[in-house]
């Protein structure tokens, strides 16, 4: 585990492995809505938390990629963050807006 952490390519590459993987989980409950309005809420509770800390480690971890792997990273993990932003963004405009 320590060799993990010490090698900063290898820590981007499994954020930007489990940022997509929680994305694509959570778009697939919503599509799907194979699950009812309090169990999606429970989830999205629970992987939001998770999906920011794993993108925050990961573009930090990517300022220490040495070569010219280091923009695409960072690139990818500034674009993950601000779609965590405007996400958060939308669900606080549009939390008491109601038909």
């Amino acid at each position: 585990m320590e060799k993990f952490f010490k090698n900063a390519l290898k820590v981007s590459i499994a954020s930007l492995v489990i940022s997509i993987t929680l994305y694509v989980v959570i778009i697939g409950l919503f599509l799907l809505s194979v699950v009812t309005v309090n169990v999606f809420g429970t989830v999205i509770k629970i992987i939001v938390p998770i999906l920011i800390l794993v993108t925050i480690l990961g573009f930090i971890y990517s300022f220490f990629i040495k070569g010219k792997q280091k923009i695409p990273f960072l690139i990818l993990h500034f674009i993950s963050l601000c779609a965590i932003s405007f996400s958060t963004y939308l669900i606080v405009s549009f939390q008491d807006f109601a038909p």
